[in-house]
């Protein structure tokens, strides 16, 4: 069994309810890397993307990416975006199971809208978009590619709990 599971997939997907349902069931650590730069950086993502700008949010995360390569008894759930760092993604890859948490368009459209926090958490990626559904949809149809190649598990979290999705993922992982 691999002894790092990373959770991958776009925004609002249950990353972050998953994996703390898996590390607990696995009596592991848990680690989000978009609160882990939260932390860091002493601001929220919207607000250190609107000081500093993407290019200095991908920088960190990528940064921690390659630091939390290294780790054993984790599971992290990465940001959306962490994917695209790719060499950093295949440097993960060597010693962890990567889960894609698939959602489609309209479930993480409804997802997003029923989050309070999604303006706060969720920075707009691409402004010239006419609104975020558009955004959304752009950036889904951008790095669906990319969550397929780099994943070795594609889970479908639609009609499943938190609870459910972790307990799929534990059985198929410890085997």
């Amino acid at each position: 069994m691999a002894q790092l599971i990373v959770l991958t997939g776009f925004r609002a997907t249950g990353k972050t309810a998953v994996g703390r349902h898996l590390a607990r069931r696995l009596g592991w650590d848990f680690l989000d890397t978009d609160a882990e730069l939260t932390a860091r950086m002493g601001c929220s993502i919207a607000e250190l993307v609107r000081q500093q700008g993407w290019e200095f949010f991908r920088e960190q995360e990528r940064r921690l990416l390659h630091e939390l390569a290294g780790r054993r008894n984790v599971v992290l759930a990465t940001g959306g975006g962490a994917i695209l760092h790719q060499r950093e993604w295949e440097h993960l890859r060597r010693s962890a199971v990567v889960v894609w948490l698939r959602t489609d368009l309209a479930a993480t459209l409804a997802r997003l809208r029923q989050d309070e926090h999604t303006a706060g958490q969720r920075p707009r990626l691409h402004e010239e978009a006419a609104d975020w559904e558009e955004e959304t949809a752009a950036l889904l149809a951008e790095r669906e590619p990319l969550y397929q190649v780099g994943s070795d598990l594609v889970i479908d979290t639609a009609g499943k709990r938190a609870e459910e999705l972790a307990e799929l993922i534990f059985n198929i992982t410890i085997l």
